[in-house]
């Protein structure tokens, strides 16, 4: 009788320990598949990763920039000027108008906690400047014409502006 609780015990545990090993298997498999799945996902938005990156070089933004825009910089070239050197001086010129005492001319607003100063600009091209201003509390951009006169002086023109709720 002993013989037989102990054959039947072993039976039983030799059961469950097959029934076991096939549900750890399965699990394993499943869990196999899902991380061969996202690693296949992984390789996949990495791909696009790199292509989107690859697009934002060779994007056409560049061609936003006077050192970019081919006709633009041949155009400051024919005046006799190098690129960076007129963007330094267009920079400085602009940055100049900034008064401890009043509003920036070039700003289309007037300070409401301050004075407006412009606080950053990109050169778009030959004709237009991009500018940032702020009186400390409010904020805003505005696009500048600016012409080459005859004499090789600037002059400023304020096209358009907009200033951001607060």
């Amino acid at each position: 009788m002993k013989g037989k609780i102990f054959m039947y015990l072993f039976l039983f545990a030799l059961l469950y320990i097959v029934f076991q090993y096939a549900n750890v298997k399965k699990t394993f498999e499943v869990q196999q598949q899902m991380i061969a799945d996202l690693n296949l996902e992984v390789d996949e938005l990495e791909a696009e990763k790199d292509s989107i990156i690859q697009l934002n070089k060779n994007n056409q933004v560049e061609d936003f920039t006077l050192a970019g825009d081919e006709k633009a910089r041949m155009y400051i070239e024919d005046l006799g000027y190098e690129v960076e050197e007129f963007k330094t001086l267009l920079q400085t010129k602009i940055v100049a108008e900034n008064k401890a005492d009043s509003d920036n001319k070039l700003v289309p607003y007037s300070g409401m906690n301050g004075f407006m100063r412009i606080n950053g600009l990109k050169i778009i091209n030959h004709k237009w400047v991009l500018v940032e201003f702020t009186d400390g509390k409010f904020w805003g951009e505005a696009i500048l014409n600016y012409f080459i006169e005859k004499d090789g002086s600037i002059s400023f023109e304020v096209n358009d502006g907009f200033l951001y709720g607060n």
